[in-house]
């Protein structure tokens, strides 16, 4: 008895540190199969991607240690189709690493180095359809971008998109210079709040801007630039804009959150494409200096190489021209008005300024026909014709006499955002151009987009724009876009587009009621707006 007893005695604590230990290694998370980090070159930056434990995709961002971006999910939501947001499994990973250097064809470098660290990782439901993503993640010294992949695949062959959940979840309340996610315009004075203070809607005031506006949302427009408390700055954008809607960056005050909000049109349709695609890029550039988002080359950098080797015909200059005297009112666009400014005799005049003043471009507005009542689209009867001057301007003299001054004619496609008119004459308008040597031109998209129900940074208007570089690509005709989309870099890959305005600039000083833009504004954009691309 009593050496049985003696046994069970000392029997039970054995089997009770082993029910422990046992229970302990169970608590242990279970490492990945796969390992899912990526870190930039110089270390600084690293993102950890993983799945939850409903499989959504998500990834944390650390910058020297310090968690810059807590738990953020991925996915999107899609029309008549199970969202692609979680339930997913790993089933493959990719690393490796690009260090080159390549030929700016013109712009603020002559070469520019693309040195990254790229994570792939392949995504599959755990359901019967097995859809597949992708999600790619390219870190930089000066930040990161990541971008979704849609593979060819059998059971899914076209995505309507409703909504992508692309999340960058804050770690604190930090500064933020924005302007409100507009998703016609970005003609608006940037604020400089706290992240928890932005209102974008108080500033959504219906008729003040010369462009339809909708705000559907506490959205901002990127690029967004913030400051954290630490003194490390970020600015959140995107690269590579191509045949997909625009972001806006909807708003969570309450939780420091901020989720992609793509500009659709009035079917709540944002992204209609063909399998396979990518997105554009989603960036977030990190500096230490405010000066070293300026000097950052991360956008660009995530666009494609250059189609085209060199662009002889045109180089960055100024410009002198006929449009100032219709802000302030003493001339006027069209033919009918009080003072027909854009003509023959002016245009000379000002070609003879510039000539004196070593300026080497010179652009007339309201040269073509169709400005009377130009912004009436209910008057079928008043449209704009590219090639058909007013009576009293010579446009092959003027071009002729500015070649003989060295000063070249910039043409003006003013379209009053009537899409369709517009790409009709596509062919003949830039024909014209190229025939009389002409190798630039500014584009206009003032007012209500034609077709019905589409927005300017819309997916229908970027496809647009492309069209329009592509157009000049093969004329030789560089592309000043106003009233654009936002730059997104595609300057690397497309060189012929220049510019494009896409911010509040100098005409609001001409006629606006509210005093213009103050000094502080101008000291904002380049940190801001000017972070994607140049501007006019």
């Amino acid at each position: 008895m009593s050496i049985n007893f003696k046994y069970t005695f000392m029997k039970a604590p054995i089997v009770k540190c082993i029910v422990c230990v046992f229970l302990l290694v169970s608590c242990i998370p279970k490492k990945s199969p796969v390992e899912t980090t990526v870190i930039s070159p110089n270390g600084h930056t690293k993102v950890d991607f993983f799945l939850t434990s409903r499989g959504e995709p998500s990834y944390v961002v650390y910058y020297k240690k310090e968690k810059l971006i807590d738990s953020s999910k991925l996915g999107f939501e899609l029309r008549e189709s199970l969202p692609l947001s979680e339930n997913f499994k790993i089933i493959n990973v990719e690393k490796s690493t690009t260090d080159e250097t390549w030929d700016m064809i013109w712009g603020e470098d002559a070469q520019v180095r693309n040195h990254y660290n790229e994570l792939i990782v392949e995504l599959e439901e755990h359901s019967e359809l097995k859809r597949k993503l992708n999600i790619v993640f390219k870190v930089y010294d000066d930040g990161l971008g990541f971008r979704y992949e849609f593979p060819k695949q059998k059971h899914l062959n076209n995505v309507v998109i409703t909504d992508e959940n692309t999340e960058f979840n804050l770690v604190d309340d930090h500064k933020v210079w924005w302007i409100p996610g507009d998703w016609d315009i970005y003609e608006y004075l940037y604020n400089t709040t706290k992240f928890s203070e932005i209102n974008a809607l108080k500033y959504y005031k219906p008729g003040t801007h010369l462009g339809q506006t909708y705000i559907p949302e506490n959205a901002v427009n990127t690029p967004v630039t913030m400051k954290t408390n630490s003194g490390v700055y970020l600015s959140f954008h995107e690269a590579d804009l191509t045949n997909y809607a625009g972001m806006t960056l909807a708003v969570d005050t309450l939780n420091l959150k901020m989720k992609s909000e793509l500009v659709g049109n009035n079917q709540n349709i944002k992204v209609v494409r063909e399998l396979p695609f990518e997105t554009p890029w989603r960036t977030i550039q990190i500096a230490d200096k405010a000066g070293d988002l300026i000097e950052s080359k991360l956008i660009i950098n995530l666009n494609d190489p250059s189609v085209i080797k060199d662009m002889p015909y045109f180089k960055p200059m100024k410009y002198v021209g006929i449009w100032w005297d219709m802000h302030i009112g003493t001339g006027n666009w069209d033919y009918s008005g009080n003072y027909h400014a854009a003509n023959t005799a002016y245009a000379k005049k000002m070609i003879d300024f510039a000539s004196e003043h070593n300026i080497h471009g010179m652009l007339v507005e309201g040269w073509n026909t169709g400005w009377e009542k130009w912004w009436d689209k209910k008057n079928k009867k008043i449209h704009f014709d590219f090639v058909t001057a007013y009576p009293d301007y010579n446009l092959e003299d003027i071009v002729s006499y500015g070649k003989s001054k060295g000063v070249e004619l910039i043409m003006h496609h003013e379209t009053s955002a009537d899409i369709v008119r517009y790409e009709k004459q596509l062919d003949t308008a830039f024909t014209l151009m190229q025939s009389l040597d002409i190798h630039s031109v500014k584009t206009g998209y003032v007012g209500r987009i034609i077709p019905e129900g589409e927005y300017h940074h819309g997916q229908y208007m970027v496809n647009h724009y492309q069209k329009v570089l592509e157009k000049g690509l093969k004329t030789q005709v560089a592309i000043n876009a106003h009233e654009p989309i936002k730059a997104t870099g595609k300057r690397r890959t497309y060189p012929v587009a220049i510019a494009r305005e896409g911010v509040r600039g100098q005409e609001y000083n001409a006629w606006s009621n509210d005093g213009g833009n103050p000094p502080e504004h101008l000291t904002i954009v380049p940190f801001t707006r000017m972070l994607g691309g140049p501007i006019d």
